[in-house]
């Protein structure tokens, strides 16, 4: 077995490199635009009608929603330029009618559909993979993000909390709207041979009143997200980029209070502790080369970061949640190791939490950038003793290679996790992604995990992570995703996360979509199923059998959507519990099938929504479960929002049921584009807690921020112990100010 799967993977990949150096696309033989060098200053005012702009040819735009491949209805004037410090892009927006003008939203890195857009992403290194996004509305905001993965999801290849220093200037006229953006070549990270400099760029303008989305070049419908995907942008290029390398210099100030209510000693009351925590640190960022950044950084905090969603686990697998902190978010793409469903051979929460507790993280560094043909990120951060958990080292060191063609690299991966108390954990993984022809994609992954606790097998299956996968990515036509998936019984990254362990078998989905011509009430539709088994590697028990189809429908003016079935056979080994201890499922053998419908207006309109049910069988019992998320943007300066879970389970052969509700409130004030206030609170009944999270900020300019952060939970029965809890479990009111200084 084990001889065969090796021969397997060495087989797949010599066939795969081969056909990949045959059919694969060769990009050297798309002939580049040059982007004009200005000859005479601009005056950065958000109006584009300086001299220097006439002699700038304009760039075509091509209506990509709601009809690919048409004259947009409404007129833009694109251009773009550079000089010795900057890269500019300008715009002017036309409008037949200037009430469709939307401006709605001010706050930094703010994103909806509501508002009229303009901007673009921009592939620094033209490996049509990755990408940085630069974005803004009439209001002047400055919307960026980090772009990995070709944006396969946008929900998560999409990273809006990477920041850099750029600057934005808009007016809205009589007709229009304008805008003028610079970027600091400083600001970017790309590599140069010759005294050339080839990036990509897709430039996109959003007219939620029509709705219209238009874009330069041109880009596919028969892909997600298409506005987002670097291996769609056209290819320019720059002559002598010769950029200063500064110092940025980042150090931070809070303080505030923590107040805790503890049970005393004789277990009869509870007490108010209250604490006055005060911390300083900073972050340090240096430009090494063009192509090459090193950060440090020392006592790192994260005081503003937003509170995790509440969740209610339903399944035998464990719950993801993203990461949130800004640190680990930078450059994320460079240490992106997946085996599917978020599974990851690195997990940065693994580094700073513990048992959903912040750990003080003493000081790391991180060094990312280009060298030659290789990508290449080294992470390492020391976190200090917590409770019953050590002080611990975390490295993480990755690179990767273009071969053959910028669609396909090749890779690897070692991390290591080690504690004062002895105890460490090593892996390494190796990878390859190759593009054999057009929407063909083959993906190669093998990893292995060694620890104090476990022998070392370094040539069995035990430890070992492997992924094979192919796929056919396109919604329109046949698409198709089929993959086989091995995680080993000892295999356990140190900081990576396993949805699931000790399990092996495939994975496979097949679509059809179609985009419908004429003037038809529906832009897009399609088929999918999907499914897969999950068997035990130690007892060869077939654990997971999972079938789904679903019907997925998007009209013209953009609402849409889904009719799902869903259907399992589940082989319980040992008892499962659901949701907060709240129900147990027996061992043995278990099929249910339910169904979901789900509906989502369409994101343009001031008042938007999405609900789903759910409802059908679920192990021996039933389930009933329903989701509504209406959003309302109260003119320019206000957001509020509403979310609602309902899980209902009921066995009733065994008398067991529950029911789960969490209900959540997301505000958002922004008189200004340098102030924003924003509530996230939530109550959840399986836990019996209202979370209360509020955060002001003040943002003059990029690098200079203060924060005031104040985290409250609320026990809600506070009568169901004894003695009786308190109202509040905890709270904290922290200030915090950062201010960079750049030499």
């Amino acid at each position: 077995m084990k001889t065969s799967l090796i021969y397997f993977v060495i087989v797949n990949v010599s066939l795969s490199c081969y056909l990949t150096a045959q059919n694969g696309p060769d990009l050297t033989k798309i002939r580049p635009i040059p982007v004009v060098k200005l000859s005479k200053n601009i005056i950065f005012d958000g109006i584009p009608d300086e001299e220097a702009w006439d002699v700038v040819p304009a760039l075509a735009m091509t209506t990509l929603l709601p009809v690919f491949g048409e004259e947009p209805a409404e007129s833009s004037v694109v251009k773009i330029a550079y000089d010795d410090e900057y890269f500019y892009v300008s715009g002017i927006l036309n409008y037949s009618d200037a009430e469709s003008i939307r401006a709605i939203g001010k706050k930094r890195d703010y994103r909806d559909r509501s508002s009229s857009w303009f901007g673009f992403i921009l592939d620094t290194f033209n490996d049509r993979e990755n990408a940085v996004a630069f974005f803004t509305n009439p209001n002047g905001i400055r919307t960026d993000g980090a772009i990995k993965n070709d944006c396969q999801n946008e929900n998560d290849d999409f990273n809006t909390s990477w920041n850099t220093f750029w600057d934005v200037k808009t007016t809205i006229q009589e007709d229009g709207w304008t805008a003028e953006i610079r970027i600091p070549f400083s600001s970017l990270r790309f590599q140069t041979n010759d005294d050339k400099t080839l990036m990509g760029i897709l430039i996109t303008r959003w007219s939620p009143a029509l709705p219209e989305l238009s874009n330069y070049p041109a880009s596919s419908p028969r892909l997600s997200s298409a506005y987002y995907r670097p291996s769609l942008a056209g290819v320019i290029e720059f002559q002598g980029l010769q950029p200063a390398k500064p110092i940025y210099i980042t150090p931070y100030i809070v303080g505030g209070i923590s107040q805790v209510n503890r049970l005393n000693e004789a277990e009869t009351a509870y007490s108010l502790d209250s604490d006055f925590p005060f911390d300083v640190g900073g972050d340090l960022k240096l430009s090494l080369a063009n192509n090459l950044t090193l950060d440090l950084t020392v006592n790192t905090d994260f005081a503003q970061v937003e509170a995790d969603d509440q969740k209610i686990n339903l399944s035998r697998f464990s719950l993801f949640f993203p990461e949130k902190r800004v640190f680990f978010q930078e450059k994320a793409d460079v240490f992106d190791f997946t085996f599917l469903e978020g599974n990851n051979l690195f997990y940065s929460r693994r580094i700073g939490l513990f048992d959903g507790n912040a750990v003080r993280i003493l000081g790391g560094v991180r060094f990312t950038g280009r060298i030659n043909n290789w990508d290449v990120g080294l992470l390492n951060m020391q976190t200090e003793k917590f409770l019953n958990n050590p002080a611990e080292n975390f490295g993480v060191l990755r690179v990767k290679r273009s071969v053959f063609n910028q669609y396909t690299y090749a890779g690897a991966m070692i991390t290591s996790r080690l504690g004062v108390n002895g105890a460490w954990n090593i892996a390494y993984g190796l990878d390859s992604q190759l593009r054999l022809t057009g929407d063909e994609y083959l993906t190669i992954r093998f990893a292995q995990t060694f620890d104090d606790e476990t022998t070392t097998e370094p040539f069995g299956l035990s430890p070992t992570r492997l992924l094979l996968q192919w796929q056919r990515r396109s919604l329109v036509g046949l698409g198709y995703d089929i993959a086989y998936t091995h995680s080993g019984t000892s295999f356990r990254p140190g900081i990576g996360f396993e949805r699931k362990q000790n399990f092996h078998g495939p994975v496979a989905s097949i679509l059809y979509g179609w985009l419908p011509e004429g003037a038809t009430f529906l832009r897009y539709y399609r088929i999918k199923l999907s499914g897969y088994n999950y068997w035990n590697n130690e007892d060869g028990l077939l654990e997971t059998t999972h079938g789904n189809a679903v019907f997925y429908w998007e009209a013209r003016k953009g609402f849409g959507g889904n009719l799902s079935a869903y259907w399992f056979k589940e082989e319980l080994a040992n008892e499962l519990t659901l949701g907060n201890n709240q129900a147990k499922v027996p061992p043995g053998q278990h099929s249910f099938m339910y169904f979901t419908s789900g509906y989502s207006s369409s994101r343009a309109k001031s008042l938007t929504y999405t609900v789903s049910a759910t409802a059908g069988w679920f192990f021996d019992g039933w389930r009933i479960s329903f989701y509504a998320n209406p959003k309302l943007k109260a003119g320019t300066d206000f957001d509020l929002g509403l979310s609602y879970y309902l899980d209902y389970v009921d066995f009733p052969e065994r008398d067991m049921r529950f029911t789960n509700h969490i209900l959540g409130f997301t505000g958002l004030m922004t008189l200004t584009t340098s102030t924003s206030l924003a509530t996230f609170i939530q109550y959840n009944t399986a836990i019996n807690r209202v979370i209360a999270n509020v955060r002001f900020r003040l943002n003059p300019r990029e690098g200079n921020d203060f924060y005031i952060v104040y985290d409250d939970g609320l026990n809600t029965e506070i009568h169901r112990t004894v003695p009786p809890l308190p109202y509040s479990a905890g709270r904290t009111v922290l200030l915090k100010y950062t201010y960079t200084f750049r030499l």
